[in-house]
Parts: C-alpha cells; sequence; structure tokens
C-alpha cells in the first residue's frame, strides 16, 4: 500500500472517530449548543440588547443636542393685514417670501429638570409685487435658561431608575439564560426516557412472544387453563401496541430536541447520562443569601419603590404651588442687506416668571395627594411580603435539592432490583415454579421503576439549574455568573 493510501486511510478513520464523538452528547453538550445557536437563546440575547439601547439612549439624553430648522422658503400669495400710515389696517392682496434658519444647541440640566440653550438664528424677507423690497433680521447668538421652579423634576427620577431598569435587566438575563438551560435538560431527558421505554418495549414484545409460544405448548399439554393463555396472548398484544406507541414518542422528542437546537433533521442524536451528579448538597442559608443579593427581583423591589415615590412626588409637586423662570439674552439687528445686519446688532432680553397657585378645588388636590399616599404605601407591604414569600419560596427549593441527590441514588438501585427481580420471576415462570400474576407484578414494577428513575434523575437537573438560576452562582467553577456585556455594535 503507498503512502498517498495509507495517509487517506488514516484520515478517514480520523473523520470516522470525529463524526462519531460529534454524535455522542452529554447533557452539557446539549446544553452548550443550546446556548450557542437555539432560537430561545437567541430571544434572551435580543431581549438583553434591547435593554442596553434603552439605557443607552437614557443616558444619551443628558448630553448636549444641536439641531437645525429652516424654512427654505415660504411663499404666499393671499390677502393679508398691511398697516396703514394713520394706524389703520387694511386688508390687501399681497406676494410675499420668507426663509430662516436657525442652530439651537440645548443642554439638559439633570439636576434641577430645567433647561440650558444657545441659538443663532438668520430670517429673510421679501415683498413682491409693485415696490419690491428685502429685509434682513439675525440673531447673531441667544442664550438662555429655563427652569421650573418648586415643579416635579422627571430626570432627577430617571437618573434613579433607569439604571436599575438596566440592572434588572442583566440579571433577567441570566435567569432566562437559565431557563433555556433548564429546557434543554427537559427536552434531553425526554428523549433519554422515550428511549428507555422503546428498549424495555422491544424487550417485552421479545419476552411476551416467547411466554406465548412457551403457554401454548402448555395448553397443548393441558398444564393451563385457557383463560392464562388468553391473558398471556393479550399481553403479546398489548407489548405490540406499546412498542409501536414508544417508537413514535422517541421520533417525537427527538424532534423536539432537534428543533429546539436548531441541528439538522436526520442527524442521529446519541445522548448518554452523566453518571457524576456535580452537586449533591447546598447550605440552605447560602442559597437564600446568594438569591437576596443576586436576583433580579430584589433589584426590582428597589426600582418599584422609587417609581412610587416618583409618582407621589408628582402628585404632590402638581398639586401645590409651582413657577417656571425663564432668562435669555442675545442680540439682533435688521438691514435691507446681509452684510448690514451683522452691524451694530442691539441688545435683547427676556425675563419671565409664570406662577401657578391652586386657590380652591373643593379638595381635589387633597384627594389625589392621599390617594397616592394610600397606594405608595400598599406597593411598600406588597413588596415586603414579596419579599418574604420569596426568600420562603428559595428556602423550600434548596431544601428540596438537598434530597434530590440521595433519591437519585434510590431510584437507580431500585431499577437494578427491579430488573433482577424481573429476571428471576420470568426464569421462575418459564419452568412453572411461578404463576402469571407475579411475572406481571415483576414486570410492571420493573418498568415503574425504569421509569422512575429517569423522572428523578430529570427533576434533579432542572433543580440543579433552577438553584444557579436563584443565586446566578455557577458551583461546579465556584464562580459568580456574569451576564456578557454587549458591546453596542
Amino acid at each position: 500500500m503507498n503512502k498517498i493510501k495509507i495517509i487517506s486511510l488514516i484520515l478517514f478513520v480520523a473523520l470516522v472517530k470525529i463524526t462519531v464523538a460529534q454524535n455522542n452528547l452529554t447533557l452539557s453538550d446539549v446544553i452548550h449548543l443550546a446556548h450557542g445557536q437555539s432560537l430561545s437563546q437567541k430571544k434572551v440575547d435580543n431581549a438583553f440588547e434591547n435593554k442596553y439601547w434603552q439605557y443607552n439612549s437614557f443616558k444619551k439624553l443628558f448630553l448636549p443636542k444641536v439641531n437645525f430648522e429652516g424654512t427654505l422658503p415660504d411663499f404666499n400669495v393671499g390677502f393679508s393685514q398691511v398697516v396703514q400710515p394713520d394706524g389703520t389696517v387694511s386688508f390687501q392682496r399681497t406676494s410675499k417670501m420668507s426663509s430662516n434658519a436657525s442652530i439651537a444647541i440645548n443642554q439638559p440640566i439633570k439636576w434641577t429638570g430645567g433647561n440650558l440653550f444657545l441659538s443663532t438664528n438668520l430670517l429673510r424677507f421679501d415683498w413682491l409685487g409693485d415696490s419690491p423690497f428685502t429685509s434682513y433680521r439675525v440673531n447673531p447668538f441667544y442664550i438662555g435658561f429655563s427652569q421650573p421652579l418648586l415643579k416635579h423634576n422627571p430626570y432627577k427620577w430617571s437618573k434613579k431608575i433607569e439604571p436599575l431598569v438596566y440592572e434588572e435587566s442583566k440579571r433577567m438575563s441570566i435567569e432566562q439564560s437559565e431557563d433555556v438551560s433548564r429546557e434543554a435538560v427537559r427536552l434531553f431527558f425526554s428523549v433519554l426516557s422515550n428511549l428507555s421505554r422503546y428498549e424495555v418495549a422491544k424487550l417485552n414484545k421479545r419476552n411476551s412472544d416467547t411466554l406465548y409460544q412457551i403457554s401454548k405448548g402448555r395448553y397443548s399439554l393441558g398444564k393451563i387453563a385457557e383463560n392464562e393463555l388468553l391473558q398471556i396472548e393479550l399481553t403479546t398484544l398489548n407489548a405490540e401496541k406499546s412498542l409501536a406507541q414508544s417508537a413514535l414518542d422517541v421520533r417525537v422528542s427527538e424532534q423536539a430536541l432537534k428543533t429546539f437546537l436548531k441541528t439538522p433533521y436526520n442527524q442521529a442524536l446519541n445522548l448518554t447520562i452523566e453518571e457524576e451528579l456535580p452537586l449533591k448538597v447546598v447550605d440552605v442559608q447560602k442559597i437564600v443569601s446568594l438569591a437576596r443579593n443576586h436576583r433580579s427581583e430584589y433589584v426590582a423591589y428597589e426600582r418599584r419603590l422609587l417609581e412610587s415615590n416618583r409618582e407621589l412626588d408628582k402628585v404632590k409637586k402638581n398639586n401645590s404651588f409651582n413657577a417656571d423662570l425663564f432668562v435669555a439674552y442675545g442680540v439682533s439687528q435688521t438691514a435691507s442687506d446681509l452684510e448690514s445686519s451683522y452691524q451694530n446688532p442691539l441688545g435683547q432680553k427676556q425675563v419671565k416668571l409664570g406662577v401657578k397657585v391652586p386657590i380652591y378645588n373643593w379638595g381635589l388636590s387633597k384627594s389625589n395627594i392621599k390617594q397616592q399616599q394610600a397606594n405608595s404605601e400598599l406597593i411598600e407591604n406588597q413588596i415586603e411580603q414579596d419579599k418574604k414569600n420569596f426568600e420562603q419560596q428559595v428556602f423550600i427549593i434548596a431544601s428540596q435539592f438537598n434530597i434530590m441527590s440521595q433519591q437519585v441514588t434510590i431510584s437507580q438501585k431500585a431499577m437494578v432490583v427491579a430488573k433482577k427481580r424481573y429476571e428471576v420471576s420470568k426464569q421462575r415462570y418459564l419452568i412453572g415454579k411461578s404463576d402469571l400474576l407475579t411475572f406481571n407484578n415483576s414486570l410492571q414494577e420493573r418498568d415503574l421503576a425504569i421509569a422512575s428513575y429517569y423522572q428523578t434523575i430529570s427533576e434533579y437537573w432542572l433543580s440543579f439549574y433552577n438553584i444557579r438560576k436563584l443565586t446566578h452562582f455557577d458551583f461546579v467553577n465556584n464562580k459568580e455568573i456574569k451576564v456578557s456585556e454587549f458591546n453596542g455594535k
């Protein structure tokens, strides 16, 4: 054999090994695939991306804004009011055109709720008709400041609440990712459980066929009654029916897992259970403490309190004395040509203070404030109750987890014992030392024990990832689970 053939054979063998290895999927492999390519994880990522841009927009809200506004042009032919030399007004048909352009810079003041602005403006006016003329008006600069006095400041409250909204979304992203893991666990063990039932159904079918053939021989010799033979025949038919149904269940559950993982439908899956359990016992108080420090609910509690206080502040200030201060200064000039309009500008000043004082509204303001105070108190009490309920729930879940590994061990042993008892019962029945009822009981107990094992180990893994979801903690690598920050691209 030449070198090229040898090399080709080696590559072929290596490729086969790699392919086989890729088809052997443990639970960890399935979860890794789910986080890498499932639509469920992409939905989690998209939701977090949405919250990232929402928070990014909030931060940009307090940066200076530069805007251009213009009308180029505004042409108007019609009747207009024309002031006469004696002061009277005459409606005359006119033709006129105007154009204007302005650039303004606005800077919100988050600490006070005010707004600082700077602008420049140019206006050209053309009178058309029998005596046409052109006029320019310019404002080289105009600077001002508007400030609500004793009013509700939405900027101040947004500065407190929006970071909490973003932090809550980060924590929820972790929890939703753990839900993706839990869904992967559910689908993984659904396939394994159905495969187990399918293997059991095949075994039952073979055994039933064997027993039926033996029983027919015994019946012909008069060793068993016709009723017992019919019972065995019915068992054989039920075994055939169960085999067909379990084969369908395997295909349906495999397709569900492939759909979830976005893998090709024609790709074979070879799932294997990891025998070693990663976590057997947890410190319940530590779990409660980790949940208190990391869960999104606790950020939501703080956010809800702030939102309640914000609404109370808004109601109080909107139903009491408040005022608006406006101060501005600039220069302006007019001329018949553009160059002259920038010469010798004249000052332009404006100071305005508007007030609003509720005098009497039949107690409406007081009622609004009392209503919001009662609502805020209700929210505080509800949050306190929610905290207690949540911590109790975490305590129960952690306590239940501490018996899960023991339950897995017990159910595994029970499955082994039930299988052994079934084999003994089958052999005894074959040699005529046991009745059909005892054999059927051992068969049912074996099937139940196998189903119970897969159900128990599935519940363990679901509980394991629920503990991760509650604590945001990776107990295998002994580190906190953190969300991958979105890079904003």
